[in-house]
């Protein structure tokens, strides 16, 4: 998430309303924008900021320039677009366009065909810094472990953590974690499992009856448990030194097993595995990682801390890569006989069905099985061609998510049968056998709702969110939500609606993703504008802004 402060002149708010400054030529088909960086602080001028521009709908194009020895930037010859314009800089917090604060999610930048603008003002703040030692339980330093930042954030409705930025140790156990917006932020320290040498369990001393202890996931200021973790608070430009970590042992226990790789019909010697907790969190935890070494393709994991986890083994060749994964319970002892097969897996063969004419954003249309746990894994996708079929090949087993890529944002997936059965939120399970025939039906008549939203002073409300949260029903499905935060105009337009009923809400102070949260729900429910939708309606949604704990609409 890109965090940062933006001040623009009062002179872009009072802009015409078709979005030409003045002296803007009619003729004109690419347009012009510049304006200044500085510090928050003094307003001095800052060199070598990055101006970026991006736009989902042009990945072919990289507009970016650096701002002069006086602060100054310019970009020419921009196609017109609805754009992300981010200011960066090496010690500063990024600023996104339409923030008025730390965290506010920034606006759309709307750019007219030849319009011209001028005169932006980045204010830049100075990123916060946190730094400290990790030591071991006889008070070494402990080099080489891995520091994480994490701030909290919503994932499905649901609160969980997301890493922000990490630091491995060095020589003295110390680290330095930098470029942080002001915030609060949990700390914690993992020791890297790659390279680390750990013996088989028969040739340890003491081995049997004796639990094994090491290392684990460890947070400030010195626990292994999430819930008893210390939230540290740092503001714009402050260095907090002297957060160190004790890292702390627990009971470990390990995991036996082999890998067989049914391409080579022999032990997977090359094959890579890594095992990762099965949790909601957006924080990367690994159990750990190794490759497969012996001739009969038998492993040994050591130190696992007790969890659940998934078992994952890679095989990469001549391009391709396989896969195996097993769900692993790890409670008060070892476990043995873990078998992970690498095969080639199935083909899922299928068809488009489109309701209307279709209707592409890009060139091609491509339909994606996107893991449902796995979030390290790259799932299958296969071109739909000209008959309207693809083959998703080498699917492995497991829940998957379907996906389409290359559809226009007035598309919405209707529908999804696996087999002979209707499926609900695009979820589909393929088995070991797999090979049951995907039917996608994808309609083009999607629902349209725009409008704007303005403040209590009727302003436009630049960078707020415009958010249609569909009824009661069909709210356990994220792809049913439909999310834009507002252009200089305070104007957004939601496109690809389902039918059905919906609550338009133009929010401030929210973070994204919260609208998925039935608690949060339950109080803003009553200041939303309820609006109804069937298959190609386009309705106009003016909203005043909502205060996540003020002022409802108005």
């Amino acid at each position: 998430m890109l965090l940062g402060l933006l001040f623009c002149g009062s002179a872009e708010a009072q802009a015409p309303p078709n979005g030409k400054a003045a002296g803007t030529k009619e003729k004109e088909e690419t347009c012009r924008i510049s304006g200044m960086v500085v510090k928050l602080a003094d307003g001095t001028p800052l060199k070598n900021a990055t101006v970026q521009l991006t736009n989902d709908s042009d990945r072919e194009h990289i507009i970016a320039t650096k701002s002069g020895s006086d602060g100054r930037f310019a970009l020419k010859n921009v196609p017109a677009g609805r754009y992300k314009l981010v200011v960066s800089r090496n010690g500063y917090v990024s600023a996104e366009y339409g923030q008025k604060k730390p965290a506010d999610p920034g606006g759309v930048f709307a750019l007219a065909s030849g319009e011209i603008r001028q005169d932006l003002l980045f204010k830049l703040i100075p990123a916060a810094v946190i730094a400290g030692r990790v030591f071991d339980e006889d008070g070494e330093p402990a080099p080489r472990v891995y520091v994480v930042a994490s701030r909290e954030v919503y994932h499905k409705g649901r609160r969980t953590r997301a890493s922000t930025t990490g630091s491995e140790t060095d020589d003295l156990g110390q680290y330095r974690l930098f470029g942080l917006a002001p915030g609060r932020y949990y700390v914690s320290a993992s020791q890297t499992t790659w390279g680390t040498t750990t013996g088989d369990r028969e040739f340890a001393g003491g081995a049997g009856n004796e639990a094994e202890k090491a290392y684990t996931k460890t947070y400030y200021p010195g626990t292994p448990d999430p819930g008893k973790a210390v939230l540290i608070s740092v503001k714009e430009g402050e260095e907090i030194p002297g957060t160190d970590i004790a890292l702390k042992q627990v009971v470990v226990h390990r995991i036996r097993g082999k890998v067989f790789n049914q391409m080579t019909r022999k032990g997977a010697t090359e094959a890579t595995l890594e095992l990762v907790f099965r949790n909601p969190q957006l924080e990367w935890d690994s159990g750990g990682g190794q490759e497969v070494k012996k001739a009969d393709g038998s492993f040994e994991f050591p130190n696992v801390v007790p969890g659940s986890y998934e078992l994952v083994a890679f095989w990469f060749d001549q391009g391709k890569y396989y896969l195996a994964k097993e769900k692993v319970d790890v409670a008060d002892s070892d476990l043995d006989g873990i078998v992970l097969t690498l095969g080639a897996g199935t083909a899922v063969p299928g068809r488009v069905r489109w309701e209307g004419k279709p209707s592409l954003d890009r060139d091609e249309l491509y339909i994606a099985l996107e893991p449902a746990e796995a979030r390290y894994v790259i799932g299958p996708r296969s071109r739909v061609d000209a008959t309207q079929q693809f083959t998703l090949r080498d699917v492995n087993e497991g829940d998957y998510r379907v996906a389409a890529s290359g559809i226009s944002r007035d598309c919405y997936i209707k529908s999804v049968e696996y087999g002979d059965a209707a499926v609900e939120n695009e979820m589909i399970s393929v088995g070991r056998s797999g090979g049951a025939r995907l039917q996608v039906t994808i309609s083009s008549r999607g629902a349209r709702i725009e409008g704007a939203v303005t403040d209590k002073d009727g302003l436009p409300a630049t960078g707020v969110w415009a958010v249609a949260v569909p009824d009661e029903t069909r709210r356990n499905n994220s792809n049913s939500f439909a999310a834009q935060t507002t252009d200089q105009y305070g104007k957004y337009d939601l496109r690809g609606l389902a039918p059905g009923s919906y609550k338009i809400f133009g929010w401030t102070g929210v973070e994204q993703g919260e609208w998925e949260d039935p608690d949060f729900l339950k109080a803003q429910e009553a200041k939303g504008e309820p609006v109804e939708v069937r298959d190609e309606d386009r309705k106009t949604v003016n909203l005043k802004v909502i205060e996540k704990n003020g002022e409802g609409r108005q």
